[in-house]
């Protein structure tokens, strides 16, 4: 087997090579004394006499063809910072689309994007935007992934003018990363976005046929005897939280003070410290109703976990909301309740103590990433109500989380990783490890990759058996062309287990996948662009091996000229198919029939005021588990002016004779699982509006609410076949459940890098037993029950070292 494959990876690498080299364009930037006025008007007589890069192609829609706008751009330095002046050429500015947005969001808007890629690796870069109304929006690319979360600190100004309109960059060195030597050489490109057009063009020609985008960046020369400069900035915040629920009625005053802090150890690494962290004002996670066996996954809100990550997002070992999350033994302390004893406080999520990360990349190419976070003791308030005397419950002891990353770069954008977790919590002689690794090779002519990753996962606890399992993971394929297919073998065993600090859904399976994909990039007729794809799915369970599952899926999507899309997608499952996790007890399996869905969508052009996206489903099951689903999503938007805009949400979703675990109970020593037959339905309307002042302030809202409901019919006991047979069980496992929050924000970026937020957050959560068929009723019950109110005030300012030393 492994002969083989070695051989088929030799043919893959060996036939498929270049045809002609890479073409790059290059552009020197001129050193200068001191830097022009940064307003946008690129009148100073310092920009005479510069080399101009010009002669823009188009990315879209017409990929490889001149650009239907003239757009020229400039380059000069000095010794702190890069500058860029960039004219974009309109001979119709009153008609250039310029709606505002808040900081790192990009509406309907015309907007020039400066890439650059200073160790010239093809797999990193930094991204810096800017529109007509001076918006700034920055992220850093990782292998061709955008991370928006990255807020870099650096000046633009933004021009209209009677020819079109212009803007100047000028990014300070300490916002980058580059090698230590005397002449540098960088990878660049610009990327210029006409809204009202639909035209993106880039200086240095990106075909989307290739595979990657930073690596056909072009070449800034000319940059020379420049010095990484100290980069140390101090981020100190202080907040005052008044918070009150409906069941009390007095408010809670809290203040909060504490420090981020940022330090660049050399060129290549920076260190991140966070230091009494505050949460209080991050957006409220959208709670669901979980009636499957996997766990809900939230995303990550955070600024800290989100910001300069990329090294560590690998294997699926990482998953930052595991620190600070559900305290272990939360839910325990009810059981631990005396005569006379009530539950006074019991908090939802461990408090961090502190966070550090150290990341960067060599000038050889070689990333490091490291990151430490410590949970200290949690604790939940008990009150005897006779005496008022109060005691302490711990629901979560000291806990060390850590995970190192090595990850070196290798030609043809491709990399070879290695890293490791480990969480340990001291008091409960506990400790889980995972390490692994993961690599992408690519040949020459970026046409075909292989790429894998396997990992081991170790968990040590005392008194208990040590638990040890592993993952592997390969992939190979054609990634360029109009043309592309993959293979993807993945084996999970049973005892693998990251989720200390990762997640993972399921483990103990096997699934190869086969995929096919035809794309066209070019206008044809009425087409603009069109994808289409197909993937065969084999899955069985790895011990025992037993089939699971086997599922074709579809997906094909076109876009038209007149920017209007339409997609269409589905599997068909032909044969029944085993569900080894629902019974939620080993060695039992759930039958259930054949399937097919079906899934169509549509999406308007969103450079008119009235804009929408939505989507229907359809499916069906071919047996005595007759299951049908329905879903409806409709996501309607409105432009009110550049200033104000509003999107509504509705999500409807419905399943009738659905089946699901309800209980298990041992009898005999044999244990009976009990299945349900049920109708659930949820309904999520969700409204935004934001409110945008000008270029640094805005006012947002979001509310949500999400109404989900599960009604039993009937139960059956799983037999060991996969099937049900009748039983007497009849307890109810009804469930309606409600979820409400309100988000408000003022943010005002009053100066680089420091902002004031006032935040007002309302939630609302029910779950009880008994089933609401009307939505007013249903909704008018979700007031009733209790509300959390917090209204705070969070004041971060931005302190760098090297503009104090300048000063003093």
């Amino acid at each position: 087997m492994i002969k083989h494959l070695l051989l088929a990876l030799a043919m893959l690498f060996a036939f498929y090579q270049p045809t002609q080299a890479f073409s790059k364009k290059e552009v020197h930037a001129k050193r200068v004394k001191q830097s022009p006025k940064i307003d946008g008007v690129l009148d100073d007589a310092i920009w005479k006499d510069i080399p101009v890069a010009n002669d823009f192609v188009q990315l879209d829609p017409d990929n490889g063809t001149p650009s239907n706008f003239r757009t020229e751009a400039k380059f000069i330095y000095t010794n702190n910072s890069l500058i860029v002046g960039i004219m974009m050429f309109d001979d119709q500015p009153d008609k250039i689309l310029k709606e505002l947005s808040k900081r790192d969001d990009l509406n309907n808007s015309d907007f020039i994007l400066l890439l650059i890629d200073p160790f010239n690796n093809g797999l990193d870069a930094f991204e810096f935007i800017v529109t007509p109304m001076g918006v700034q929006i920055d992220a850093k690319v990782v292998k061709d992934r955008e991370d928006n979360n990255w807020d870099g600190v650096w000046e633009s100004g933004a021009y209209i003018g009677k020819e079109g309109w212009s803007v100047e960059f000028e990014i300070p060195y300490s916002a980058l990363r580059f090698p230590k030597k005397d002449v540098q050489e960088w990878g660049i490109n610009i990327i210029r976005n006409i809204q009202r057009e639909k035209e993106k063009v880039s200086w240095n020609f990106i075909d989307k046929e290739e595979s990657g985008w930073v690596n056909q960046s072009g070449i800034l020369k000319g940059i020379e005897n420049i010095k990484p400069p100290t980069r140390l900035s101090f981020s100190p915040y202080f907040s005052v939280y008044v918070d009150k629920s409906s069941e009390n009625s007095s408010f809670e005053t809290n203040y909060r003070g504490g420090l981020d802090l940022k330090y660049g150890i050399n060129e290549s690494f920076t260190l991140d410290m966070m230091l009494i962290p505050d949460f209080g004002q991050v957006q409220s996670d959208d709670q669901i109703l979980n009636l499957s066996p996997y766990e809900t996954k939230f995303d990550e809100k955070r600024q800290f976990f989100t910001e300069a990550t990329e090294l560590f997002n690998r294997g699926g070992i990482f998953y930052s909301k595991r620190i600070g999350a559900s305290p272990k033994y939360r839910y325990d302390v009810e059981d631990q309740l005396e005569e006379n004893e009530v539950l006074y406080e019991n908090p939802v999520e461990a408090k961090i103590l502190n966070s550090t990360k150290i990341s960067g990349r060599t000038s050889k190419g070689l990333g490091i990433g490291f990151l430490n976070s410590m949970i200290r003791n949690t604790y939940a308030d008990i009150k005897d109500t006779i005496t008022g005397s109060k005691r302490k419950f711990k629901t979560q002891a000291f806990t060390n989380y850590n995970m190192l990353v090595l990850d070196q770069s290798l030609k043809n954008e491709s990399y070879v990783s290695v890293f490791n977790t480990n969480v340990n919590v001291p008091k409960e002689d506990y400790v889980a490890n995972v390490s692994g690794t993961e690599f992408l090779f690519k040949n020459k002519s970026r046409s075909h990759q292989i790429k894998g990753k396997g990992m081991v996962s170790q968990r040590y606890e005392k008194n208990v058996s040590d638990e040890i399992g592993h993952y592997h993971q390969l992939s190979l394929g054609k990634i360029s062309g109009q043309f592309n297919w993959n293979y993807y073998n993945e084996m999970i065993s049973e005892d693998y287990n990251p989720n200390d600090f990762g997640f993972l859904n399921r483990n103990n399976i096997i699934k190869n996948n086969f995929g096919l994909g035809y794309h066209i990039y070019k206008p044809k007729g009425i087409l603009l662009a069109q994808h289409n794809n197909l993937t065969i799915s084999h899955e069985t369970q790895y011990d025992p091996a037993r089939f699971s599952r086997f599922t074709i899926y579809y997906n094909s999507r076109f876009k038209f000229k007149s920017y209007n899309s339409i997609g269409v997608f589905g599997n068909v499952r032909p044969m029944h198919q085993y569900d080894f996790f629902e019974p939620r007890v080993d060695g039992m399996k759930l039958r259930k029939g054949s399937s097919a869905f079906l899934g169509l969508w549509f999406s308007s052009d969103y450079r008119k005021e009235f804009a929408f996206d939505v989507e229907l489903e359809y499916g069906k099951r071919f047996s005595t588990d007759n299951l049908i689903v329905f879903s409806l999503s409709l996501r309607p938007r409105y432009r009110f002016s550049d200033k104000f805009t509003m999107q509504y949400r509705l999500n409807w979703n419905r399943q009738l004779d659905d089946m699901g675990y309800v209980n298990d109970e041992e009898i005999g020593g044999l244990t009976n699982v009990y299945i349900g037959r049920r109708n659930t339905a949820y309904l999520e309307n969700r409204l935004t509006a934001n409110y945008i002042f000008n270029n640094k302030m805005s006012l947002s809202f979001r509310a949500r609410h999400y109404w989900a409901k599960a009604e039993y019919k009937s139960f059956g006991k799983l037999l060991g076949n996969g099937r049900l047979e009748e039983t007497s069980y009849s307890d109810n496992h009804d469930i309606n459940f409600n979820s409400f929050n309100i988000d408000m924000v003022y943010s005002w970026r009053f100066a680089p890098g420091s902002e004031l937020a006032l935040v007002w957050k309302n939630s609302i959560s029910s779950e009880d037993d008994k089933i609401a068929h009307r939505f007013i009723n249903n909704l008018k019950n979700t007031f009733d029950a209790t509300r959390f109110n917090s209204l705070s005030v969070k004041l971060l300012y931005y302190i760098d070292y090297m503009s104090l030393k300048k000063k003093s």
